[in-house]
C-alpha cells in the first residue's frame, strides 16, 4: 500500500486447540484517507466487506477515508483523545505544538511533562476500562458473529492504539496467546519507524523544544509497557482475558466458540 505505513493481515497466528487463525479475514490499518488508485485495487481484490474506523468525528472530517464502492463503513470511535494526539497530521500540528510549548515554558512546565510520560500506558487502560469505549470494542466485536460482514479492516490513524486494541480483542477471542498476541501488537513498531522519523522532523518545524518533542516522540512509540498496561487493566477488572470478553465485552461462551468456528481453519 503506497497511501498507508502499517497495513497487514494480522491472520496465521495460532488459535485455540492449535487451529491456525485464517488468513484474508482480518485487517488492521492505519488512517485510509490517502489511498492511490492502486491501493483502492488492492483493498477490492482482498475482498474486503466491512471498514470499522476508530477515529473520532473530527478526526474523520479532516481526513476521510478513501474506499472502494460497496464497502460497508462503520465508526465506532472509543473517545481515546491521547491516542489521536499521538497520530496527527500537519494540519494541526502547529496549533498544537504551540500549546504544548506554551505549558513547557511555564514554571510548572517540567512536572506537568514528568507526570504525563507514560500517559499512553493510561490511555490503554482507559481503553480497557471506561463504559463507552467498551461499547464500541463490543460493538466491533459483534460484527464478526456475522461472516457477511468479513473479511474486515479495522483502523484509526496510527494503528497502534485504538486498533491494536481491537486487533488483541480479536485475537483473544480466537484463543491466541498473549504472547504473539504481544507480536502482533509489537510489529507495529516496525512499520512505524520511517514513519515516526519523518513526523519528528516535521514537529522539528514547530519548535525545538526538548520537553515537547521528547514528549511527541514517547507518545508515537509503539511500547511493550502500552501493551503489557492493558492486560494489567484487563486482569484487575475481570480476572483474566476469558472473563473479560464474557463479562466487559458481553460475549457468551456460544459466540466466541461460533466466532473461533468461523476463522479458525480445521
Amino acid at each position: 500500500m503506497k497511501g498507508t505505513f502499517n497495513t497487514r493481515d494480522f491472520g496465521g497466528y495460532t488459535g485455540m486447540n492449535g487451529r491456525q487463525v485464517k488468513w484474508g479475514t482480518f485487517f488492521r490499518s492505519d488512517a485510509l484517507n490517502n489511498l492511490t488508485e492502486e491501493d483502492v485495487t488492492i483493498l477490492e481484490k482482498l475482498g474486503i466487506k466491512t471498514v470499522v474506523d476508530f477515529r473520532s468525528e473530527k478526526e474523520i472530517s479532516q481526513a476521510p477515508d478513501i474506499l472502494p464502492a460497496g464497502i460497508k463503513y462503520v465508526n465506532l470511535s472509543p473517545n481515546a483523545p491521547i491516542a489521536a494526539l499521538a497520530s496527527g497530521n500537519m494540519h494541526d500540528d502547529q496549533s498544537k505544538i504551540a500549546k504544548l510549548v506554551e505549558i513547557a515554558e511555564k514554571n510548572e512546565g517540567e512536572t506537568y511533562f514528568a507526570q504525563r510520560l507514560d500517559e499512553m500506558s493510561e490511555e490503554m487502560r482507559k481503553l480497557v476500562r471506561e463504559s463507552f469505549s467498551n461499547k464500541k470494542y463490543q460493538a466491533y466485536l459483534r460484527l464478526l458473529l456475522n461472516p457477511d460482514n468479513l473479511p474486515i479492516l479495522h483502523h484509526c490513524r496510527g494503528g497502534k492504539d485504538r486498533a491494536g486494541f481491537a486487533a488483541i480483542l480479536v485475537l483473544a477471542v480466537l484463543g491466541v496467546s498473549k504472547e504473539e498476541i504481544k507480536l502482533d501488537y509489537m510489529q507495529t513498531k516496525n512499520n512505524m519507524e520511517e514513519r515516526n522519523k519523518k513526523r519528528m522532523k516535521e514537529y522539528e518545524q514547530f519548535t525545538n523544544n526538548e520537553t515537547v518533542l521528547t514528549y511527541l516522540s514517547g507518545l508515537m512509540q509503539t511500547k511493550e509497557r502500552y501493551f503489557e498496561a492493558a492486560y494489567d487493566e484487563i486482569e484487575k477488572i475481570a480476572g483474566s482475558m476469558d472473563n473479560y470478553l464474557k463479562q466487559v465485552m458481553d460475549l457468551s461462551s456460544e459466540d466466541i466458540n461460533t466466532i473461533r468456528e468461523y476463522y479458525l481453519y480445521e
